[in-house]
């Protein structure tokens, strides 16, 4: 499984589109961090203290999807697709794959979040514990999501459409979803983390780590059923 975490963690910042990633979380932590440095006094302290980290949980609200979808969509229909996961089965266990990847993947929104984190701090001469933890379990969520979708769909070339079709409508019926009243928007309300960070109460991470320990299951026991 280490060896897995190991590769996959590398593997992550091999492509363009994840340094661009790392591009984008960074630029967005800076320069929004320095504009409210430099106008917290005109701002408020009570506005400048969640302007520090707004854009960051902003950006992961809306894009967050995308951007996971985008780089992992075939984390694991790749190793179907190309056989690989056959070479794989004979190293290590089908749970250890698919823990492996799941981790490599994590650890490197991990390292996106903890640099976005750091800048921050050096402006806010703070570190916002809470919302690093927020967005920490948003993206377990998230990762679970993409595991469950690359076991699901067999070909790379489709889980990619799907991906970015789901990186689309989840954040925007997610949302939509907490403003408005119409019935059929339910199953996104209670199905997306948004009503549980913003409406959930205090214990509303907790039900989210469920629902992403509930879709890692589902690649767990979706790969353990799987001819190879």
């Amino acid at each position: 499984m280490l060896a897995i975490w190991k590769k996959e963690f590398v593997q992550s910042f091999k492509s363009v589109f994840s340094i661009v990633t790392i591009a984008i979380f960074t630029a967005v932590s800076y320069y929004l961090s320095d504009f409210i440095a430099k106008n917290g006094a005109m701002l408020g302290k009570e506005v400048a203290e969640e302007g520090y980290v707004s854009g960051l949980v902003l950006l992961i609200y809306l894009f967050g999807f995308l951007f996971m979808f985008s780089l992992f969509h075939d984390t694991m229909n790749r190793e179907l697709e190309s056989r690989t996961i056959r070479f794989l089965v004979t190293k290590t266990s089908r749970l250890s794959i698919v823990l492996g990847k799941f981790l490599g993947i994590f650890t490197y929104w991990f390292v996106c979040l903890l640099v976005s984190f750091g800048i921050i701090t050096v402006f806010a001469e703070k570190f916002y514990f809470k919302s690093f933890g927020q967005l920490l379990v948003m993206v377990l969520y998230m990762v679970s999501m993409c595991l469950l979708l690359s076991s699901l769909i067999p070909r790379r070339s489709m889980s990619m459409f799907s991906g970015l079709l789901v990186g689309l409508a989840i954040p925007l019926f997610g949302l939509w979803s907490q403003f408005s009243d119409k019935p059929w928007l339910k199953i996104f309300k209670y199905a997306t983390p948004y009503y549980y960070f913003i409406d959930g109460g205090s214990l509303g991470w907790a039900v989210v780590l469920l629902m992403a320990a509930v879709m890692l299951g589902g690649s767990i026991l979706l790969l353990q059923r799987r001819d190879l």
